[in-house]
């Protein structure tokens, strides 16, 4: 069956991904279906402007309030690439389908990536502001707190619209996410540190920027993480003796 886990069907698993086989699939997945990511990536893009512009004005709290509305774009880029890494169609109506179906769980999601960016800047910053070995402390763990909210970020985002889970439930895809987060921190964290440094460094040519770097970071994520959860459940269920099918796959 086209876009269900491997480890469903019985067909074999697909080997432990790598970093420069999902790079490679998500710059093909996003080449493939330019036309489609552009429009979506756009649509975070004119948010991010529209972030900055209220941070300026009203203030760093405006602007992460501002910055949620980012979610919707971002949860249909996600699930564009979830619908390429499954095998299935790419439309560009795909990109709203995640707003269609859990449209509050999409909103709290971004609230709570938001409200824990924010707190764990306004920490860091505040702790090199203000000097000392407690301050300095604090801004240490705050930094490691940010990197692993990135982390889960990019665990989370591919396994919350994933068109082969769309049977469970929204909390069950934020513990698996979780779960792959500390099974594999390190390639996770790899993950994120390349995808975070494709994000900055489009910021210096800000056109790619809001057109196609934030696309490619979320089917290079699908292409790492989709595989990886597959696995992840299939050895969880293994280990639990009872040979169920992963979570995920059950309507």
């Amino acid at each position: 069956m086209a876009g269900t886990p491997p480890s469903v069907t019985g067909a074999p698993l697909p080997r432990a991904p790598t970093l420069g086989g999902a790079l490679r699939a998500g710059a093909s997945d996003l080449f493939f279906n330019s036309w489609r990511a552009v429009p979506v990536n756009l649509a975070v893009g004119a948010v991010l402007v529209l972030t900055l512009i209220t941070w300026a004005n009203l203030g760093i709290v405006a602007g992460a309030a501002v910055s949620v509305l980012a979610a919707p774009p971002l949860a249909g880029l996600f699930r564009l690439g979830g619908q390429a890494t499954r095998g299935l169609d790419v439309n560009l109506s795909d990109a709203i389908d995640p707003m269609r179906e859990a449209p509050a769980a999409v909103l709290l999601a971004g609230v709570a990536f938001a409200g824990a960016v924010l707190v764990l800047s306004a920490n860091v910053v505040t702790g090199l502001l203000v000097g000392g070995i407690l301050p300095w402390m604090v801004s240490t763990a705050a930094a490691w707190g940010l990197l692993a909210t990135l982390v889960l970020g990019f665990a989370y985002w591919p396994l919350a619209v994933d068109p082969s889970r769309a049977g469970m439930r929204p909390l069950a895809r934020a513990r698996l996410a979780a779960l792959l987060a500390f099974a594999h921190p390190v390639r996770l964290g790899a993950l994120t540190l390349v995808l975070a440094v494709i994000l900055a460094a489009s910021t210096v040519a800000f056109a790619a920027l809001v057109t196609v770097s934030v696309a490619l970071c979320a089917f290079t994520a699908c292409r790492y993480v989709l595989p990886a959860a597959d696995r992840l459940e299939a050895q969880l269920a293994a280990a639990a003796g009872t040979g169920a099918a992963p979570t995920g796959s059950r309507p």
